[in-house]
């Protein structure tokens, strides 16, 4: 499970850093919308290390920060390295984008679901996925306001 959460650190901060370097207002757009998510998993992450030893749950919760931020300096690094080349800055965007939505509805939703599904034997809850399409609307919209353009 660290491995996991060393990889979705490093990819939010790739992300962030491909972002930032695109602009501004992108940058601090998705550090927002990566803090939320990262917020959640943060604390399920820890809730599953409760049970380690004291080194073993230190080390595991310092990395995830320095994953993150090293995935941030690459992909600072690399949008800088291909910014005459608008083509190549768009791939790395959409690849972060597109590893970013893989994450959450490929792993994160159906887990969730399959939680749920394992623990109440409830119905589908609804909100659930409202919130994961209204986090889209809510970055669109931001996007929209804090375009100083």
């Amino acid at each position: 499970m660290v491995l996991a959460v060393l990889v979705d650190a490093a990819v939010d901060g790739f992300l962030i850093g491909i972002s930032a370097a695109s602009g501004t207002n992108a940058g601090l757009i998705m550090a927002i919308a990566l803090t939320i998510e990262m917020g959640f998993l943060s604390l399920t992450f820890a809730a599953s290390l409760k049970k380690q030893k004291h080194s073993v749950f230190l080390v595991s919760i310092l990395l995830p920060p320095l994953s993150l931020w090293l995935g941030g300096f690459i992909g600072a690094t690399t949008a800088a390295a291909v910014a005459r080349a608008p083509a190549m800055h768009v791939a790395l965007i959409s690849f972060g984008i597109a590893a970013l939505l893989f994450l959450v509805t490929e792993e994160l939703l159906l887990e969730a679901h399959e939680a749920q599904e394992h623990s109440a034997h409830e119905e589908h809850i609804w909100w659930v996925d409202m919130f994961f399409f209204l986090g889209f609307l809510l970055s669109f919209l931001m996007d929209k306001l804090l375009d100083t353009d």
